[in-house]
């Protein structure tokens, strides 16, 4: 059960009644969060997507969803709050922080094509210059830092081997921080894997419909970003490249915002920050539920990207 929130059509109705978008004709649930409560919602105008927030009080979620809002204004396809008829996008329904978004188009893909790739590239890279004049910052709460602090924490759950490989990839990321630090930054997504990602048929390619889920975006080395998308679209579960996907998400991002010589250099360093982040993400993740005592449901593998990692340091 996904709708936390349950909500009466006198509710919605009243809700609704605040937007310029017609008439309530239907609504429902949505049974595929996780976190939060969501409804389809269809008026006389259209159709959107009404939800709730369970886990953050209002100041948090107008910090997390700033980034949405500022890419719709700029014509982006993103879940981005509307506006009522006062001009406002956050609202209160229930008790929880509320917002309207349109409902985007498009469906999740399996397995991505060259294609799928070289298109999230351009989409990435648009989204990256269409943040540039936010000047809200955000700390990324997932760096180097962060992974460093987790050592002592995961040191239960690892082999003498994977404490020692985590050891050593954190030092070596320490040891070129300069280097990353000098790389360009900005507004990152920072989990745009494939299921973050809808596309819409076309008859001559597949065009991204929407990018999902941006409320774990931070500041952070844009570089970054291509990379974890590299690392979750372009190869396998073991880390070796497929086809030419690497190659045409990389076409794609240049073909929006050419990479500098600098970041071409700090590629390797990307993929591997990108696999380090997701490894400690994942372990921490095991650990959380099997500490909660929480019944258990299905979480990432992590030595899908301790594999990756390897991969990429060798």
């Amino acid at each position: 059960m996904s709708v936390y929130t349950p909500l009466t059509q006198t509710q919605v109705e009243l809700f609704m009644a605040g937007f310029p978008l017609g008439e309530l004709q239907h609504y429902q649930g949505i049974e595929a969060g996780v976190e939060n409560t969501n409804f389809f919602v269809t008026t006389t105008q259209g159709e959107f997507v009404l939800t709730l927030f369970e886990q953050h009080q209002y100041d948090e979620v107008r910090e997390l969803v700033t980034l949405a809002h500022h890419l719709g204004k700029a014509g982006l396809q993103v879940p981005a709050p509307l506006d009522d008829k006062q001009g406002e996008w956050l609202h209160t329904l229930e008790n929880k922080p509320a917002i309207l978004c349109h409902r985007l188009p498009g469906n999740h893909i399996e397995q991505p094509s060259e294609a799928h790739c070289f298109a999230i590239g351009a989409a990435l890279a648009e989204l990256h210059q269409a943040a540039r004049d936010l000047s809200q910052n955000r700390p990324d709460e997932h760096g180097l830092e962060w992974a460093s602090s987790m050592r002592s924490d995961l040191a239960d759950d690892l082999s003498t081997a994977e404490k020692s490989l985590l050891a050593d990839e954190i030092q070596w990321q320490q040891a070129n921080q300069a280097q990353w630090q000098s790389l360009p930054t900005g507004w990152i997504h920072g989990d745009l894997f494939h299921d973050n990602a809808l596309f819409v048929r076309s008859e001559s390619a597949d065009q991204v419909g929407a990018i999902l889920d941006l409320y774990h975006a931070s500041s952070g080395v844009l570089l970054m970003d291509l990379a974890i998308v590299a690392n979750d679209w372009c190869c396998d579960k073991q880390g070796n490249w497929l086809g030419n996907k690497q190659q045409s998400l990389l076409d794609g991002y240049c073909s929006v915002r050419p990479l500098s010589d600098a970041e071409l250099a700090g590629w390797n360093q990307a993929l591997r920050a990108g696999a380090l982040r997701w490894w400690v993400g994942r372990l921490a993740n095991r650990r959380k539920q099997q500490q909660s005592g929480a019944e258990m449901t299905a979480i990432k593998d992590p030595g899908e990207y301790q594999a990756k990692l390897e991969k990429h340091r060798a």
